[in-house]
């Protein structure tokens, strides 16, 4: 216990005793597993084994962002497969989980491994500020090796008095889980896309092209319904960009846009561009962007890279001459990465609601609202298939642009937070968030009418 205050002051309040809570078992290789509230911690079997298992496949050298300290089986193990460069940040919110664990095995070497850090508090605030500090500094250290890894039976045990570091972690494992999800067709057109990627110009062609002149970015949400009578009048003052889902509402009502941002792996996303293979409007693509939408769209093609994609092979001075973003997830967050490389400035973002306005997950005019309208019946308003389509995933509390609470979900909550990164990184651009009826963008400023936007051309 002392060894362990070194790492966490708050671990004084840790007790001698192993907790009520805790039921300990005697496994057939002779180890020490528990349940906590019934979840099994460590196998029943050979918990040294399983934790050998759980880090195959982490490398030399790796930055571990960890939940879950469990008994120390497994972070044995990931500190072998780290080596002398790596480090691990290991979270554990559970007092009488961290209690057991000191108690029921020797953790003196970990405990005093300089390769490792604990963090286990009471207070949400200061737990979260302590990971933040310890993640930004890891990250710096190594990019390209940083990991997030989640021991699931522990991270179903984080106390209830953490809801905001909850969600946040949740969030990230979404975001984790997402790329394995789809990776295999990321894989698959990444291999299709290869010629086309290595004949197409990067942004960088661009890089700087539009300095200082504004940009309205215009996405697919409920408020773009307030703003389409007017884009007409502006498109010729503005840089005019928009992402996949919002390009073929433009292309319907004769609006023309100079770049249109296309990410999504998944054959869905040629919905978008089916009607419009012809149009002169300037696709910005990533080298896994469905095969089906970068072949067949005949207008000029820009690629970017991800840097954080482990799925290129291409060598580095390529990437670098091509272009890349470090943005990741949503394509709103890529487009917006995008512009600030071209230099654009002012940039208005509109469409961009990232909650649930009057139930409403999309504008009036997209394809997905269309696709509600066509499988709606006498059993179902469209009002409610927007509901059920918002609430397919566990919602998140967030303010609204006026201070009142409204509800998105965590994919959405994830897209707020990638912009908020980006309006960080970059605070000399003024973003705006034009007519949103939704989430509140830290450091991007919201606009309440298009007449504040007729301000701006005037």
């Amino acid at each position: 216990m002392e060894l362990l205050k070194k790492h966490s002051p708050s671990s004084k309040n840790l007790t001698e005793t192993i907790p009520t809570s805790i039921k300990v078992q005697i496994t057939p290789s002779g180890e020490n597993t528990v349940r906590l509230n019934n979840i099994l911690i460590h196998s029943m079997y050979d918990p040294v084994k399983e934790g050998r298992s759980f880090s195959k496949k982490v490398t030399n050298g790796s930055q571990v962002c960890l939940y879950g300290f469990g008994l120390g089986y497994h972070i044995e193990s990931l500190l072998e497969k780290i080596g002398p460069d790596g480090f691990i940040l290991a979270i554990e919110l559970n007092a009488d989980l961290l209690n057991a664990a000191m108690i029921l095995r020797n953790q003196s070497k970990l405990l005093l491994d300089k390769r490792i850090h604990i963090v286990y508090g009471l207070n949400e605030a200061i737990v979260a500020t302590e990971i933040t500090q310890y993640m930004e500094k890891m990250q710096s250290t190594n990019t390209k090796n940083f990991q997030v890894i989640f021991h699931s039976p522990s991270f179903k045990c984080i106390p209830s008095s953490f809801p905001k570091l909850t969600n946040s972690l949740e969030v990230l494992l979404m975001e984790r889980r997402f790329p394995a999800v789809l990776g295999d067709i990321e894989k698959e057109n990444y291999i299709l896309n290869k010629e086309i990627v290595s004949q197409s110009s990067g942004i960088n062609c661009n890089h700087s092209k539009h300095k200082d002149k504004p940009v309205l970015l215009v996405s697919a949400g409920p408020s773009l319904d307030d703003i389409i009578p007017y884009l007409k009048m502006v498109n010729k003052k503005f840089i005019l960009a928009c992402v996949d889902t919002a390009f073929p509402i433009l292309s319907r009502e004769g609006i023309d846009t100079d770049y249109v941002f296309s990410l999504d792996p998944q054959e869905d996303s040629f919905q978008y561009f089916q009607d419009h293979l012809d149009s002169s409007t300037t696709l910005i693509f990533t080298p896994s962007a469905n095969t089906k939408v970068v072949h067949s769209y005949k207008g000029k093609k820009f690629v970017v890279y991800k840097k954080i994609s482990s799925q290129f092979t291409e060598e580095k001075s390529v990437i670098n001459a091509k272009g890349s973003t470090q943005s990741g997830g949503s394509v709103s967050c890529l487009a917006l990465d995008v512009l600030i490389q071209f230099g654009c400035d002012p940039i208005f973002l509109t469409g961009q609601d990232l909650s649930f306005p009057s139930s409403r997950t999309y504008s009036s005019f997209s394809n997905n609202n269309k696709q509600m309208l066509d499988k709606l019946d006498s059993a179902y308003s469209l009002k409610g298939s927007h509901k059920i389509d918002s609430i397919r995933q566990k919602t998140v509390n967030v303010k609204n642009i006026v201070g009142d609470n409204v509800v998105t979900n965590q994919a959405m909550y994830s897209y707020i937070r990638g912009i908020e990164e980006i309006a960080a990184v970059n605070p000399k651009i003024k973003i705006y968030n034009l007519c949103s009826h939704g989430a509140k963008i830290n450091k991007v400023i919201p606009l309440g009418s298009v007449n504040e936007l007729i301000k701006f051309l005037a």
